[in-house]
């Protein structure tokens, strides 16, 4: 099941220094909810530019309606991996309530990939399917 699907504009690759070799942190955001991303990413196996366009989706199953084991397992047929080019399996470890800045209340969400981070933050209601301690999928692909 897909719990959220996005595209996401790179602005700003390892605004803070590069930390590893292979890895960068990315500064994205989201064009369709107005959501800010935060992610790292294996830049030698991925690598991404300033200002680029990535499809993201984040997927609690690769398979629709076949449930998540907690081990990747090779289905028969089709997979949501056959329509994207890079793909992390993690846990949601942090969910944070952010205090009322505007009229719409904020969520950060925080994600471990193995020790490669996610954090994104927007309004609760696009976030509700990334729960506490729940397994998901971080998919990506390059748009144009």
């Amino acid at each position: 099941m897909i719990a959220l699907e996005d595209i996401v504009t790179v602005k700003n690759i390892d605004r803070e220094g590069k930390k590893f070799d292979k890895v960068s942190r990315l500064d994205c955001r989201s064009e369709n909810y107005d959501m800010e991303m935060v992610i790292d990413v294996n830049t030698d196996l991925y690598p991404v530019k300033l200002n680029e366009k990535l499809s993201i989706a984040l997927a609690t199953s690769l398979q629709q309606g076949v449930p998540e084991t907690g081990t990747y397992e090779a289905h028969p047929g089709p997979s949501l991996l056959d329509a994207y080019d890079y793909a992390m399996y993690g846990k949601v470890y942090k969910w944070v309530e952010e205090k009322e800045k505007g009229p719409t209340p904020l969520v950060s969400v925080y994600v471990s990939f193995g020790g490669l981070l996610m954090m994104i933050k927007g309004d609760p209601r696009q976030l509700k399917d990334l729960e506490p301690e729940g397994r998901m999928y971080l998919l990506m692909r390059k748009v144009g």
